[in-house]
């Protein structure tokens, strides 16, 4: 639908978070992980950060957003259905944890989030728009 309306998210921003302290060491990994350009990789690491999410709750949520976002910008516009609408998940998991603290970060979501309600693929839809009623 939008394609990357952003920059990829690649490796530098991680890089530059685990240099000022600012990410742990999982929350890296998982981000290193759904860079990567292999689709089960990618799915691998998304069913990952949905188990971290549960296990480790808001306030390690709030710590990842500010390097999600580009993730999931990337991730919502790949090729594979399952990536997209895993990251939909994944992104109505955080929103739900994260409530109002998710506002800062709703600009540069929106735009592929809008797509991924919209998407053709009607898991994906459904869980964008879900994620939608969460936040």
């Amino acid at each position: 639908c939008c394609g990357d309306a952003a920059s990829p998210a690649d490796g530098s921003s991680m890089l530059s978070a685990m240099l000022d302290g600012s990410t742990d060491g999982e929350q890296a990994l998982l981000l290193r992980k759904m860079a990567k350009r292999d689709t089960v990789t990618k799915l691998k690491a998304l069913g990952e950060l949905r188990e971290a999410l549960s296990a480790h709750g808001a306030s390690w949520a709030a710590e990842l957003m500010p390097h999600w976002v580009p993730h999931f910008v990337r991730l919502s516009g790949d090729g594979s259905w399952q990536v997209r609408e895993s990251a939909c998940a994944a992104l109505g998991q955080l929103a739900s944890l994260l409530g109002r603290q998710l506002a800062p970060h709703l600009r540069p979501l929106m735009a592929a989030w809008l797509c991924a309600k919209h998407d053709p693929h009607g898991g994906t839809a459904a869980a964008a728009a879900a994620a939608a009623a969460a936040a």
